[in-house]
């Protein structure tokens, strides 16, 4: 192969990654989702990255509880949620091969659907998360009517360097 058509044929290969980048770029930005409940009185968009961009509420969606309507409202959320991650995946497809073991690892982290069982280990369920404060998680047990011990401070040892000692760093001071 000659140096030109080396060069001919590396041209080709870049101007071809420039066209899979720019129909990437594209195709992301229009990765986001809507989802609209089935009597229309609901509508959720999302963002390609499942950020929560528009929500929708009829007054017809407020003839139930304050709990349904939540509960509605994050169903079609995670619909929105899974139905953008897969437009995300669909548009990286093409830069990254149909087969390649980076769009199975994007594609292994979309959203199970809402009939699905999510796999025994998977924190992936759709449920929602929440911090607790169980001060049985966060404590170690102590004997009963005692407080918590605080942990002491670590012991200063003869090789220990004290800022506030009167050790000099460059040996001792002489006096002048």
């Amino acid at each position: 192969m000659t140096p030109e058509e080396w060069l001919a044929n590396f041209e080709s290969k870049i101007a071809e990654v420039q066209q899979k980048a720019a129909e990437f770029k594209q195709n992301l930005e229009a990765s986001g989702a809507t989802e609209t409940s089935e009597d229309g009185a609901l509508r959720v968009s999302v963002a390609p990255n499942g950020a929560l961009t528009d929500l929708s509420i009829d007054d017809a969606a407020l003839r139930g509880s304050g709990g349904e309507l939540a509960a509605k409202i994050m169903k079609l959320a995670r619909k929105a949620q899974r139905a953008a991650a897969g437009h995300v995946a669909d548009a990286f497809a093409p830069l990254a091969g149909a087969d390649s073991e980076s769009l199975r690892m994007v594609t292994g982290y979309l959203p199970p659907e809402e009939d699905e069982e999510p796999e025994p280990g998977d924190d992936r369920n759709g449920q929602s998360y929440a911090f607790t404060n169980d001060p049985a998680e966060t404590e170690p047990p102590t004997r009963s009517g005692e407080p918590p011990r605080r942990p002491g401070r670590p012991r200063s040892g003869p090789d220990d360097d004290d800022d506030f000692g009167n050790d000099q760093i460059f040996g001792r001071r002489e006096e002048w």
